[in-house]
């Protein structure tokens, strides 16, 4: 069937999809004529949206798979992809990526093509910019169906947890979703590949318990993100430091490191903030998502964690991930974060 999802600006105006689930269930709903745009700093949503379409074209419509990026398209060049009939398959799938760098000659023809209809064609773009950054992400926001790809609020974290858990085919209990939300932040991309490890690890079919995922995520040698996280916490400079060392010792990526730290971070300063505006700890949860145990332990950080200028502090965060990715030795980048959020008295 065709043309299942094709709308134009007459038809509905603003075509914000405000959630991941609703664009998915257009994706797989889509047939020849659909024109689907994703677009946000978050890739892992926008790579799986793109992988979905993919399949569903390639696989149950037998469609032919074009790949572009924006700024290869020249004059005429998108026309004649979107219009010319497909030789040996029963239609074609445009693949447009870095859409916000189509060239200013190409754009009238996407767009006349979109209001025209694309008949057996069907097309999907990705950027990772936002309408607000492009003047033709502005435009497609208002004749096509366009998500916008962010970083998921911590509380849909859960849900994505269980949703990547159920795909893998693993059961997780509730304090092992709580810690691997702790573990990734929110980044989905790190989620899925711990959740991944897991699997790959006990098998499917498997409850992960706490053990059983820190078995896994900790490394070799016991060396535990979690564990460095609390020194720091706990203002414990001299264990954090060693805990670093240990972590890079066994190889642990030291970008996931300052990842981590920086999630939890920020939810200790959150808490700190609630807690000294008279704040308990049913509010420090709703605000943080953070669940039992770790909201006993994030309640106990309101105390003993070291209050570092937020500024500070979020300026030695940037520095960390600059220093990783300049080359500047590993251990020497988590000292001076360590040493920027604690006092140095234990």
């Amino acid at each position: 069937m065709q043309g299942l999802v094709r709308y134009t600006n007459a038809e509905k105006g603003n075509m914000k999809i405000k959630k991941y689930s609703e664009m998915h269930n257009m994706i797989t709903s889509a047939g020849g004529g659909a024109v689907l745009a994703v677009a946000g700093p978050d890739l892992y949503q926008s790579g799986r949206l793109q992988s979905t379409i993919i399949n569903k074209f390639r696989q149950e419509l037998d469609y032919e798979i074009f790949r572009f990026d924006a700024d290869e398209l020249k004059e005429g060049d998108l026309r004649r992809h979107l219009l010319e009939n497909s030789l040996f398959s029963a239609g074609r799938l445009i693949v447009i990526s870095s859409i916000h760098k189509l060239c200013k000659a190409a754009e009238p023809e996407m767009l006349d093509a979109i209001k025209n209809g694309l008949s057996d064609s069907a097309l999907f773009m990705s950027s990772i910019k936002v309408p607000r950054e492009s003047a033709i992400l502005r435009r497609l926001e208002k004749a096509v169906p366009v998500y916008i790809c962010y970083e998921p609020f911590p509380r849909d974290m859960t849900a994505w947890a269980s949703k990547l858990a159920a795909e893998e085919n693993i059961r997780l209990t509730r304090d092992t979703v709580q810690l691997l939300i702790e573990y990734s932040g929110r980044s989905l991309g790190r989620l899925s590949d711990a959740v991944s490890k897991l699997a790959l690890y006990h098998g499917p079919e498997t409850q992960i318990d706490r053990d059983r995922m820190l078995e896994v995520i900790s490394g070799k040698g016991g060396a535990d993100v979690f564990h460095l996280g609390d020194m720091i916490f706990f203002d414990r400079r001299g264990e954090a430091v060693d805990a670093a060392w240990s972590l890079l010792q066994y190889g642990v990526e030291p970008l996931s490191i300052i990842a981590y730290l920086f999630s939890s971070w920020q939810k200790v300063i959150r808490a700190i903030e609630i807690v000294e505006g008279g704040g308990d700890d049913r509010k420090v949860s709703k605000e943080t998502g953070a669940r039992f145990p770790l909201l006993d332990k994030l309640m106990k950080f309101t105390r003993t964690a070291c209050k570092v200028d937020t500024a500070v502090a979020a300026e030695a965060f940037a520095e960390a991930d600059h220093g990783v990715k300049t080359g500047v030795d590993h251990l020497l980048v988590l000292s001076r974060l360590i040493f920027t959020l604690t006092t140095g008295q234990l």
